[in-house]
């Protein structure tokens, strides 16, 4: 472990302002980018797959940190223009929609095949609970969007995806 003294307390603290500037940098050129691309702009759409391919290449925590804060941006801005409600990635050197992970039911098991998720379907769909949980994904919507603290707005965003289905 590093020495613990004020010294390096100081020069910690410095890194660590200096990696929060560069992380609102790269927020927002890929806002920018990202917003470019979407209004057609093909070199934005290059310039997002050639940064991201120059992370992945060349560190992998650097890249999942990276792939979410796209998701973010992404899914942000394709509401925003009314686009779709899903966020993006960059595979295979295109910037392409991601694909929802399969959500297995409560009861657990399988791999969500026909039977759960119709299963699931039925019981999700209680119209005695429906409007308890649309009032629910109401209220967690005008949170989401008054909340500017970045981590609370992630697990309301979480919160809302997982809530969806069930209005």
């Amino acid at each position: 472990m590093n020495t613990l003294n004020i010294k390096d307390a100081q020069a910690l603290a410095v890194e660590y302002v200096t990696a929060q500037g560069i992380k609102d940098s790269v927020t927002d050129r890929l806002i920018s980018a990202y917003t470019a691309h979407v209004d057609g702009d093909k070199k934005a759409t290059k310039f997002i797959v050639t940064f991201w391919g120059c992370v992945a290449s060349r560190d992998k925590k650097a890249t999942a940190s990276l792939r979410t804060m796209f998701n973010r941006i992404s899914k942000r801005i394709n509401k925003e223009k009314g686009i779709s409600e899903k966020a993006c990635t960059v595979k295979n050197g295109e910037i392409v929609e991601v694909t929802p992970r399969v959500k297995k039911g409560a009861a657990g098991g399988g791999d969500g095949g026909e039977s759960g998720e119709s299963a699931n379907a039925e019981t999700v769909k209680d119209d005695a609970s429906a409007p308890r949980y649309s009032v629910a994904f109401q209220e967690l919507t005008r949170m989401l969007k008054r909340e500017k603290d970045e981590k609370k707005r992630e697990a309301l965003e979480v919160a809302l995806t997982l809530l969806a289905p069930k209005c």
